[in-house]
């Protein structure tokens, strides 16, 4: 795996993910971010949600990895200061920074931390009744294009049957699926809705 991560990285998608928290704001969600890497992309969707819906949403965000390593990094939660991404108020309301021998590094914050479920994952498993109830939104960003096309339809197969339906499948920029037009619709830039 390549695990080139960013905070909020393809910011579009967090934009398009504050307008459907808000719109189903009514009810408890499940997010599943199943590429998580070494946590940035976590953390900006735990981040998001605390920003739109505040600390006590009722949503829960599974993030998955197939490499353990960068898992333990992400439950860490400690990066350079000047990670890219961070706005100095997101810095200020989310992070710690570090003192002493941390110096030039952040923590994120035990309550933001707290919201992040961290489990490893591998999306050619063929039982994913361990991920529980339908997801909501799913973040799925950059991972298709290192599979070939019949591995991509069998994933996304799994991926819709769970999600629920009207749900939200974000991925990266370069991948693309109008071959399974049945499975889901695009509804924006790299943002598709579950059929």
């Amino acid at each position: 795996t390549t695990n080139l991560t960013s905070f909020f990285r393809e910011e579009h998608h967090f934009h398009a993910l504050v307008e459907d928290l808000r719109a189903r704001a009514s009810r408890p969600l499940r997010i599943w971010c199943n590429a998580a890497s070494t946590g940035e992309e976590p953390y900006s969707l735990a981040m998001t949600v605390v920003e739109t819906l505040g600390l006590s949403a009722q949503v829960k965000l599974l993030c998955s990895d197939i490499d353990t390593n960068v898992l333990q990094t992400a439950q860490r939660g400690v990066y350079p200061a000047e990670a890219r991404g961070l706005s100095p108020e997101r810095l200020r309301r989310h992070f710690l920074r570090g003192t002493g021998t941390n110096a030039g590094s952040i923590r994120v914050k035990p309550e933001l931390a707290r919201l992040v479920e961290l489990r490893n994952f591998n999306l050619m498993n063929r039982d994913w009744s361990a991920l529980g109830e339908p997801f909501d939104i799913v973040f799925c960003r950059n991972v298709m294009i290192y599979f070939d096309a019949q591995t991509q339809r069998r994933v996304l197969e799994r991926i819709h049957r769970h999600m629920v339906p009207g749900g939200l499948l974000f991925v990266g920029h370069s991948e693309n699926f109008n071959d399974s037009r049945d499975l889901f619709t695009l509804r924006g830039k790299t943002v598709y809705e579950r059929r």
